[in-house]
């Protein structure tokens, strides 16, 4: 039985509004196993005759029982489970205190847009799928344990096997919880299937669009194998599609091995592991080798693994592609500025490679490194984009003259920072939860501050200057200076090197400069590889 087999998938609502109620049963009545209740009461209630509950949302204002008592109550009858609280008290207190005393993990304002309420309530189930999962790993280790004090001299190969394969499992859930990318989950695939069966000779096949159209993403290659199997000829890989079951070569068996099957093995074929969700396969892990017996446990713990496995790159790839679509959305906002001011060329790209190498540097300081995070840094590459949105706002005879502006031309020009950073505002105050539109907002207002305070628009000084707007400031110059215009042809590196140097505590961070001077020759490197063609 695989180690997710009886975890609850069940969501309750616990809110006296009951209109409100009504609404979130009725529109995620598809998607989500949804049981409400109207007071702190009723839903300890309900948690008595209907749990265990995976995720519990919760209002804060009740009668009899506050959300943060209330969620408090849940958190000691059920510590797995995960808590959310969603109110229109737009408190910071609030939000603190519920935090800190109700083991909260998300707290959301009303309202709540679908979107973000739905991808809440995905990420609790998987969240909580995996502290069940690591839950019930530990109690079978336990139980591992206990039988070894029982068992003779004889059975000692047996139990070790079987410890081992437990451990391994319960390594190999605790690491997924860790990981942020779905390339390390199926790394850590690999690792671990390679630990378990001592076999090094495997393939892994992905399709996550669940459509048939396989690639190989174990072992890489430079132009990676695919094929589809929507049309595959009867054999081994139509076999193991229609049943989705371990597959184990065996001797005396009749299910013909023909060249098509054969290709999806680095060698003689072995074992064939689906990885399979309600939908259908979205992955073949295949191992190649010599015949060889498995003991029941080192299979169960394989079928375990896979399965965990499974749940956790869906999520990830869920995931990666709402970050995907959000990148997007910000290159599409970022190009209407450069469309209008076509002469950027591939700056946008060139500005996300520098403020990802000054970050790297920052790290490395300890000055910079508790603010340098590796949020605070995907952030700003995300962001960069964005610091001359406020463009689309000025005039195209100002935008687009080729020579020097005027004094009041150059005013109209410093308006864009505030257009630019006034938009983001908006759609922060919609989504205060996209941390990145926080981030671009602040280099869309600050990218033209200067660290000694002549800068504008607000004439910010020193550390008052965000710190993604200062990198920002710093890398935006640089490329400026190294680029072509239709007023200037481009600095040597060793010029514009020498005018950065020359703003370090005028118009920029001296401990930024410090950064870019330690790693200069990188930013040679990346404005040479991603220069304007034409």
């Amino acid at each position: 039985m695989s180690p997710s087999a009886d975890i609850s998938q069940k969501i309750l609502f616990v809110d006296d509004e009951i209109l409100l109620l009504k609404s979130i049963k009725r529109q995620f009545r598809r998607e989500f196993d949804i049981t409400v209740a109207e007071s702190g009461a009723a839903g300890l209630a309900a948690l008595t005759e209907q749990g265990p509950f995976a995720v519990v949302v919760s209002d804060y204002n009740m009668p009899g029982m506050d959300g943060v008592q209330f969620l408090n109550a849940v958190y000691r009858r059920q510590p797995e489970s995960v808590l959310v609280m969603l109110t229109g008290r737009a408190d910071l207190d609030l939000a603190i205190e519920a935090l800190h005393n109700a083991h909260i993990s998300r707290f959301l304002n009303k309202p709540c847009p679908k979107q973000i309420l739905q991808d809440t309530l995905s990420d609790g189930l998987e969240q909580y799928r995996l502290r069940m999962s690591e839950r019930l790993l530990q109690a079978q280790l336990q139980q591992a344990n206990q039988e070894l004090n029982l068992l003779n001299n004889r059975l000692e190969i047996l139990v070790a096997e079987k410890t081992r394969a437990l451990q391994l499992q319960y390594r190999h859930v605790a690491n997924l919880a860790r990981m942020t990318h779905s390339h390390t989950v199926i790394a850590a695939l690999i690792a671990a299937v390679t630990e378990l069966t001592r076999i090094e000779s495997m393939s892994l096949w992905l399709s996550p669009h669940l459509d048939h159209r396989f690639t190989r993403h174990h072992p890489m290659s430079p132009e990676p194998a695919q094929c589809d199997l929507s049309a595959c000829p009867p054999g081994l890989m139509a076999n193991i599609l229609q049943n989705k079951q371990i597959w184990l070569h065996q001797p005396a068996s009749r299910l013909p091995i023909g060249d098509f099957d054969q290709r999806f093995f680095p060698g003689p074929p072995l074992m064939s592991v689906p990885l399979h969700s309600k939908k259908g396969v979205l992955g073949l892990l295949n191992l190649a080798g010599e015949p060889k017996a498995f003991s029941a446990d080192i299979l169960d713990a394989l079928a375990g693994i896979v399965d965990v496995t499974t749940t956790a790159l869906q999520s990830h790839w869920h995931r990666e592609a709402f970050e995907e679509a959000q990148d997007a959305i910000i290159t599409a906002l970022a190009k209407l500025s450069e469309y209008r001011d076509p002469e950027t060329g591939a700056h946008l790209l060139r500005l996300k490679k520098y403020c990802g190498l000054i970050c790297r540097a920052l790290a490395n300081n300890p000055a910079y490194r508790e603010n340098v995070t590796p949020e605070f840094t995907e952030d700003l590459i995300r962001s960069s984009p964005l610091h001359d949105i406020g463009k689309v706002g000025i005039p195209d005879a100002i935008l687009k003259k080729p020579g020097r502006l005027t004094a009041e031309e150059f005013e109209i020009m410093k308006n864009h920072a505030a257009i630019g950073g006034d938009t983001l505002r908006a759609v922060y105050d919609q989504y205060p939860s996209q941390s990145f539109i926080q981030c671009g907002m602040d280099v869309a207002y600050c990218h033209h501050e200067k660290w000694n305070g002549s800068g504008y628009p607000q004439g910010l000084k020193g550390d008052a200057i965000p710190l993604a707007a200062r990198i920002l400031a710093l890398v935006d110059v640089y490329d400026a200076l190294t680029c072509r215009r239709v007023y200037k042809v481009p600095f040597p590196p060793a010029q514009a090197k020498a005018i950065i140097l020359e703003g370090s505590g005028t118009h920029f961070d001296p401990g930024i400069v410090a950064a870019f001077l330690a790693i200069e020759d990188e930013f040679q490197q990346i404005a040479e590889q991603y220069a304007d063609v034409g």
